[in-house]
């Protein structure tokens, strides 16, 4: 019933624009256009049906600036926790979903083979300890024996040299002869000889003579005798002395001088000789020494070797690098596992979700570090996230469009990684804007285009500066205004001056 109205409505209002027209060109017939041309053109647009369209009803609404931003949810803390070495798996100590925090103990291998070889090691490293001692103790011990064998030798030359000066000296002596102060001494001491033994002879013979006289005893006789005789006997000395002093050394005295230098002088060079003994000394010093830096370096090794099997045996408690949410456990207990195949838990932290949303390079400048980004996440359909973009990456990609990354919230843990999130960076809001529906526009260039708006059924072009654009909506900054009836859709198959009736009810814009 309502569609057979509006038809009536249609047919009234089109036999009325005929009569209207027909009227029109009777009052004008032979004034306006005396050759008739307008006439006919106004006849003919006249006998043209109406065009059915779609139009709106242009209303004042508020339209939001922003920029659309997608991908797929990520963490920063998404990590693998497995094996270092070979071995049996002991025990995984929490399964899928179990909280974990950074250095907990989650799985541990079996600890018998490298704790043999840690004892290996630390034994190792006791004997190695036990050579460097020994080689300190012969270092100490050389170095002993190579003072004493310096001050021996040095002792024995001092001594032999000396020795060699002094036969040096008595050779010279005894192929010298006597001096001439000596000569003259000995003269004397001949003189002086003679003139005490002619002295006891005359006292002799003056005692004798008292003698016979009865004058003195027996004894007192003797006593002089025996004076007189002493005498002559040192008289006798001090004239052979006096003459080997003339006379000189014998040929004997000589040879056993010069045998006694070359003998000192031998025993110079053997204990100059011994000198080589110091220098092997020094030699087992420098072994020795040499000794000590072996024995530490095979000590520094064996060292290094015990704290590698004591942090590999360490390495056996696997621990949890962050603190997250046990996402995989991928090994079981009893399961050989080696370093081709390590893993054991996959653990994330889903305290640390984010997202990289590329941007057009027409939209970078519009961005920055800190701004709120209003989240969807297409597994949660109504709820809410806020985010806000943490990171711009400097560098367009090969497609020209930048990263923004986008850093969320994860209020009570629901997000994960691998979900899919929609969101939206609010640049400016207008309020009691004009806006169209972005189909309304035709032939846009940058923010201008064109619209059809209608005006006594009559298609009527317009042009039109832009401003923002939202979705499908399109805001009209000059060229439109509130109330305005523009064509939302068929305004392709029109042009300006056609006939147009709405082919729909009538609509407003909204957001």
């Amino acid at each position: 019933m309502q569609g057979n109205d509006k038809l009536s409505l249609r047919v009234l209002f089109a036999v009325s624009l005929g009569v209207a027209i027909v009227g029109s060109g009777g009052c004008n017939r032979g004034g306006d256009s005396p050759d008739g041309k307008s006439e006919s053109k106004l006849t003919a647009a006249s006998a043209k049906p109406a065009t059915q369209v779609g139009m709106t009803t242009v209303a004042a609404t508020t339209i939001e600036d922003v920029i659309l931003v997608t991908g797929a949810l990520s963490t920063k803390s998404d990590v693998t926790v497995g094996v270092k070495s070979s071995g049996r798996l002991q025990s995984v100590f929490v399964r899928e979903g179990d909280v974990v925090h950074a250095g907990q103990i989650v799985a541990k291998q079996d600890p018998i083979d490298l704790q043999a070889q840690l004892d290996s090691q630390r034994a190792n490293l006791a004997a190695n300890l036990s050579r460097l001692e020994q080689a300190k103790v012969a270092q100490r011990n050389s170095l002993v024996t190579l003072k004493w064998t310096d001050e021996q030798t040095n002792s024995a030359v001092r001594q032999s040299s000396a020795a060699l000066e002094i036969a040096k000296q008595q050779s010279a002596l005894v192929q010298a002869g006597a001096r001439p102060q000596e000569r003259q001494q000995a003269e004397e001491n001949v003189l002086a000889a003679k003139a005490d033994r002619d002295k006891a002879r005359s006292d002799l013979k003056r005692y004798q003579n008292l003698y016979r006289q009865n004058a003195i005893s027996a004894q007192q006789l003797d006593q002089a005798q025996s004076i007189a005789d002493s005498a002559e006997a040192r008289y006798n000395s001090a004239m052979q002395a006096a003459s080997l002093v003339k006379e000189g050394a014998r040929v004997e005295d000589i040879r056993r001088a010069i045998a006694a230098v070359e003998q000192a002088n031998q025993a110079v060079v053997s204990a100059q000789s011994n000198r080589e003994q110091v220098n092997m000394r020094r030699a087992d010093v420098e072994n020795a020494r040499a000794g000590i830096m072996a024995a530490q370096a095979a000590v520094l090794q064996a060292r290094a070797s015990v704290r590698l099997a004591e942090q590999a045996l360490r390495d056996l408690d696997l621990r949890s690098p962050i603190e997250g949410i046990v996402q995989a456990r991928l090994a079981e207990p009893g399961t050989q596992v080696s370093n081709a195949k390590p893993d054991v838990l996959r653990i994330v932290d889903v305290r640390s979700i984010y997202f990289d949303a590329p941007i057009p390079e027409t939209q970078y400048s519009q961005l920055s570090v800190g701004q709120t980004v209003q989240i969807e996440v297409y597994a949660m359909q109504g709820r809410k996230f806020t985010g806000t973009i943490a990171q711009i990456f400097p560098v367009a990609s090969a497609a020209r469009s930048f990263t923004a990354r986008v850093v969320l919230k994860n209020d009570g843990n629901l997000l994960r990684p691998a979900m899919f999130a929609s969101g939206k960076v609010l640049l400016s809001t207008h309020k009691g804007a004009v806006v169209v529906s972005r189909d309304t526009i035709m032939d846009k260039t940058g923010n201008k285009g064109r619209v059809f708006v209608v005006k006594n059924g009559v298609a009527e072009e317009r042009k039109v500066t832009l401003g923002i654009q939202n979705g499908d909506k399109t805001e009209v900054v000059e060229g439109l205004q509130t109330g305005d009836r523009v064509i939302s859709s068929g305004q392709g198959q029109i042009q300006k001056g056609d006939k147009v009736e709405d082919s729909h009810e009538d609509t407003k814009t909204t957001l």
